[in-house]
């Protein structure tokens, strides 16, 4: 599916896409920045719907399922409580902290880490998660090294598509994950998101297949 972006709202081309709004913003955004994130909760979880509690303390632009379906929680020229305490330092030199001021998120719905049990993976709910859909693996940094929830290819285009939008859109210089900006403290997104290939399709080139190395049956 091809996006685009009007009045900072994402389009289909026929419609803007299913708007849950969130009340945990802040002010105006001048996206530098595109954050890739997953959400942690299993097919049952309705993240957006989440996201528009103003207890839930947190919010993202846009959601992704499992199925590929995206919905819209704060514009895009609008500051979500996605990052947090974060830092980065951008192409020459610029310091940043606290990104959510300068980042736009996304987040993808995936249990992320799971444990090993004698039954089968499950997730940090204690919910068993099918071995096809996951990979044993270290994080970058290094810990945690367990099974990963493989993200969707549904998921994966639409991430791609929706990226390649808010980068044309936007003064969008680089592309990290929550794990990048926050590194001992988040893991998201994680190994099973291959995000040099990820970017690399943003671009316009390679090709982005699920992260299926050391796949367990």
């Amino acid at each position: 599916m091809n996006f685009s972006i009007k009045n900072h709202r994402l389009d289909t081309g026929t419609s803007n896409v299913n708007f849950v709004g969130s009340p945990n913003i802040g002010g105006e955004l001048k996206a530098r920045f595109l954050i890739i994130h997953y959400t942690a909760s299993g097919p049952d979880a309705d993240i957006a719907r989440y996201f528009s509690q103003k207890a839930a303390n947190v919010s993202a632009h846009l959601v992704v399922r499992r199925d590929g379906s995206v919905t819209q929680c704060v514009p895009f020229n609008v500051v979500a409580w996605h990052a947090g305490k974060s830092q980065w330092t951008g192409k020459g030199g610029t310091r940043y902290s606290g990104l959510n001021s300068s980042a736009i998120g996304i987040e993808i719905e995936n249990w992320g880490p799971l444990d090993k049990r004698a039954g089968g993976w499950v997730s940090w709910t204690g919910v068993a998660v099918d071995g096809s859909k996951v990979i044993e693996a270290r994080h970058k940094f290094g810990v945690p090294d367990c099974g990963w929830e493989v993200f969707t290819s549904a998921q994966i285009e639409t991430v791609i598509a929706l990226a390649q939008a808010i980068c044309s859109a936007y003064a969008v210089e680089d592309i990290m994950g929550h794990d990048d900006i926050a590194p001992g403290r988040k893991s998201d997104p994680g190994p099973a998101w291959d995000m040099e290939t990820f970017k690399a399709r943003v671009r316009g080139g390679g090709l982005f297949q699920p992260n299926r190395q050391r796949a367990i049956g």
